[in-house]
């Protein structure tokens, strides 16, 4: 009759030992607005990633399609054909 609680007892405890996903970071496009209008370069951009707190950075060209999925701790820039930043978003 006992063995049928063993799977009651033992669930919490499995429970237990599952790791709560880590909240992705935050990017915060403010400081990236200075740089409107510099020309892109990877340099630029991997500095605005660092300023932003982004963890993940993508460049596009204006006009170009992009996926609209929202991810936090992504940096946008798009540069225009002179290769100026023309716009830096987070999301």
């Amino acid at each position: 009759m006992q063995l049928h609680l063993v799977p009651l007892i033992a669930l919490p405890l499995v429970a237990a030992c599952t790791s709560v996903p880590e909240q992705p970071a935050m990017c915060d496009a403010a400081p990236a607005q200075s740089h409107l209008g510099e020309p892109y370069t990877e340099a630029l951009g991997q500095q605005l990633q660092e300023l932003t707190g982004a963890t993940i950075l993508r460049t596009v060209h204006e006009g170009d399609p992009v996926t609209m999925d929202f991810r936090p701790e992504r940096l946008t820039v798009v540069w225009n054909d002179a290769r100026k930043i023309v716009k830096a978003t987070c999301g």
